[in-house]
């Protein structure tokens, strides 16, 4: 029981560490996002206005925790589009040497807003956002 409970705690903590972000994949992520964006054109994000609608983040393989890029693309449908911003962080990628890529075209961002006028607090958070397409760049 100990044993097992001792294992729990060491992939837990594991875990933790392959998914937290730390200033080189941050970098490495908003290198992607640049990659991405230097050379084409994105339309606005709904949950960041002002900035394009393309997102990042660290992602982890199970069960052992590999480490990948998870590149989100709202607003891009065109499968031309598509293929040429594949083809452009191919290319990123092979130069820079990143983790693997996951990347997500998703048709538009289901962004849910809430506030609470009692206390004045207001966010969002995503609703459930199937993507069009997927590709993996390794």
């Amino acid at each position: 029981m100990w044993l097992l409970l001792i294992l729990l705690i060491t992939y837990s903590y594991a875990f933790i560490m392959a998914t937290t972000t730390d200033s080189n994949n941050l970098g490495e992520c908003q290198a992607l996002v640049s990659a991405v964006t230097s050379t084409h054109r994105l339309p606005e994000s709904v949950a960041s206005p002002g900035s394009p609608a393309i997102f990042c983040d660290l992602g982890a393989h199970f069960p052992f925790l590999r480490s990948y890029d998870s590149v989100f693309i709202y607003g891009v449908v065109h499968p031309a589009e598509q293929d040429s911003i594949l083809a452009n962080l191919r290319s990123y990628h092979a130069a820079a040497q990143t983790h693997r890529i996951l990347v997500r075209f998703i048709a538009k961002e289901n962004w849910r807003t809430w506030s609470d006028p009692a206390t004045g607090r207001s966010g969002g958070s995503r609703g459930p956002e199937p993507p069009l397409r997927q590709a993996w760049i390794e």
